[in-house]
């Protein structure tokens, strides 16, 4: 079994990621810290997990070296100082939700970027640190990948993101404590950085606009561009690349919150124009779920060898 610690659990983000983990089949929830919640049993803190859980929410602070993997689920602003007081082994993983590292990868940095579709390889062989995409960032990056892979970003790109309400804050700011339009600049950021990891050609300026969406926790990225090449083509460059992912999936009819809510999938749909070439790529996704948490664990079953849907087969709404 893999023995988890998870650091900060007072956001739906966190909570998300103890939903998946109490049910992991491979996986023993060992302690969740949580200075502002200490003291709480966590199922007062996490909705939905009465009976599934009898931890006790602790101060920071509890031991590294019972788990094998830590997630690092509370404010960016204060995980750099709790990653210093951990005592990191060699045979402990760290996991970052908060979006602290995701400018801070590379070659030659500390930090792996947890995007499987992109690092899959990576991901499975000697990799300790992991730092898990920006939700807006992993969308844009799944509908864009086929095309960087096969150096076809060749053009300016327009992303529009839809963003629910599952990831703002009552005060009009993000999950990550950040304005929209900082989070929506250093999503652009993220983006522009992977992108020419993937195709190191790519020097196309890229203009991200945010809006929220009415439905609670879905995400939706739409990205437009002029392409000269054949929708069939593009089709079959997607299906070829996804082809052996589990979770991103090709429709041919606009996709609904119901066809990606509460589960780890993200759908991409392609429309193009022939008379002015503009090609319009749809992703969605649950923005909890393989725009925060999903992504997440799945990251961990690859770090630990475990087969890449453990734990997130995961129920959709169905309505």
């Amino acid at each position: 079994m893999i023995k988890v610690g998870i650091i900060g659990c007072g956001n739906l983000r966190a909570a998300e990621l103890v939903r998946i983990l109490i049910n992991h089949p491979d996986v023993e929830l060992k302690w969740v810290c949580d200075g502002d919640c200490r003291g709480m049993r966590l199922d007062q803190v996490v909705p939905g997990i009465v009976g599934e859980s009898d931890l006790v929410v602790s101060a920071r602070g509890e031991c590294a070296d019972e788990v094998s993997v830590i997630f690092m689920c509370d404010r960016r602003s204060v995980v750099t100082a709790q990653l210093q007081g951990l005592v990191l082994s060699d045979d402990l993983h760290v996991i970052d939700l908060s979006g602290s590292h995701n400018l801070d990868n590379g070659p030659d940095k500390p930090w792996a970027y947890g995007m499987s579709e992109m690092q899959r390889r990576m991901l499975v062989h000697d990799t300790r640190q992991v730092t898990v995409p920006g939700s807006a960032a992993a969308v844009a990056l799944l509908a864009l990948m086929p095309l960087a892979r096969n150096l076809m970003l060749n053009n300016p790109l327009r992303l529009h993101v839809a963003l629910g309400t599952s990831a703002l804050l009552p005060s009009g700011e993000t999950m990550d404590d950040m304005p929209l339009e900082v989070w929506a600049r250093d999503q652009q950021q993220e983006i522009m950085l992977a992108l020419r990891q993937c195709q190191s050609s790519f020097d196309q300026p890229l203009s991200l606009t945010v809006t929220p969406l009415a439905e609670r926790r879905t995400l939706a990225v739409a990205v437009r561009m002029k392409c000269g090449v054949d929708e069939e083509a593009i089709r079959q460059l997607y299906e070829e690349y996804y082809d052996d992912h589990h979770f991103v999936f090709m429709v041919d009819r606009p996709i609904v919150t119901a066809d990606v809510e509460n589960t780890n999938k993200c759908l991409i749909r392609l429309e193009k124009d022939d008379r002015s070439a503009e090609l319009t790529i749809h992703a969605v996704t649950d923005v909890l779920l393989k725009g925060a948490a999903g992504n997440a664990v799945h990251a961990m079953n690859l770090l630990f060898g475990l087969h890449e849907r453990a734990g997130l087969t995961l129920k959709g709404t169905g309505c």
